[in-house]
């Protein structure tokens, strides 16, 4: 980041990222302001020598040059939030392009990243759509960056409950984010820490897991620099009954890896994003709760994994 105009250097979880402009007065922060409690002093940074993860530059589109991206081969195309994005591979390097047709702008947004996506360069087209772009490049290519330090994104809602961090998971509209809404309305001290895609790291020294807030919350506006150790992991799927049970290791594994953001084309960050996932399954609690959207769903859910039972059943042993 040294020598860079406009920098700025962020923590979200145990990493950091930067970013920089050519364009005068630039501060991330003020297009995507759910970084700012993300933002890290720069002496801080130079001080402790900090590695970063990565570094994008951002500059206008003003300073790219067309090109025809045909010749670049496809590594994956995906949509979500109907916008575009693909990936594509720079052939005989091991730099990516990443393109993005974004909602309400009809020309393509453009970045260019080497080294592993390591290093990277966003052209922006100084639209409404900017904001929507570079958030969700940065949120991308934290995942790619982190998916080999035992760290990875998931899709997930997340409730702090007495210094330990729950995480409700499960498909689009299980209910992750009413059943957050739950435990917040019927279990007393609870706090919402993130409602989308929080940050989970495990340290392999102590065997712990750890669930930090992170910029990228969907919907919901909860951005906190904050984190605790992992109480457990709850997979959701709606039913006509409350019940829940503890997974197997393998099972826990199966679990969890669909929620985990992941760039499974490319061989290095998928195995990284599994071993992690290997490591959560078998060291934290990893729950299949059956619910309805009901206050008994959040008592059932937080009894048993505050208290580690395997089994739980309303008319039943609650032990199996």
């Amino acid at each position: 980041m040294k020598g860079e105009r406009n920098a700025q250097v962020y923590q979200v979880g145990p990493h950091l990222f930067g970013t920089s402009s050519t364009i005068p007065h630039w501060k991330t922060e003020e297009l995507i302001p759910s970084l700012k409690p993300f933002l890290l002093s720069l002496d801080t940074y130079k001080e402790k020598e900090l590695k970063i993860a990565f570094s994008l530059a951002i500059q206008p589109e003003s300073e790219t040059q067309e090109e025809d991206h045909a010749k670049y081969r496809s590594l994956i195309e995906f949509e979500w939030e109907s916008a575009t994005c693909r990936i594509s591979v720079i052939p005989d390097t091991d730099s990516y392009l990443i393109t993005i047709l974004a909602p309400n702008d009809p020309k393509e947004y453009t970045a260019y990243f080497f080294y592993g996506f390591t290093k990277g360069i966003l052209f922006l087209h100084a639209t409404e759509a900017d904001a929507f772009v570079l958030n969700n490049i940065l949120m991308m290519i934290y995942a790619f960056n982190t998916a080999c330090s035992d760290t990875v994104l998931m899709h997930a809602s997340v409730i702090k409950k007495d210094g330990k961090g729950y995480l409700f998971q499960g498909k689009s509209g299980t209910g992750k984010s009413t059943h957050s809404g739950l435990w917040l309305k019927h279990i007393p001290g609870c706090e919402l820490l993130n409602d989308d895609n929080p940050i989970v790291h495990f340290n392999r020294k102590t065997g712990e897991a750890t669930v930090y807030g992170s910029p990228w919350s969907g919907k919901t506006p909860c951005y906190k620099n904050d984190s605790v150790p992992v109480g457990a992991f709850v997979r959701l799927e709606q039913a006509p009954m409350n019940e829940i049970q503890r997974e197997s290791p393998a099972r826990a594994f199966a679990s969890l890896l669909p929620s985990c953001s992941n760039l499974k084309e490319v061989r290095e960050l998928n195995n990284g994003v599994i071993e992690t996932v290997k490591y959560l399954a078998a060291h934290t609690p990893v729950y299949f709760l059956k619910c309805l959207p009901d206050k008994e769903a959040a008592e059932v859910c937080f009894e048993a994994t505050s208290c580690k039972w395997l089994h739980y059943k309303p008319k039943g042993t609650r032990y199996s």
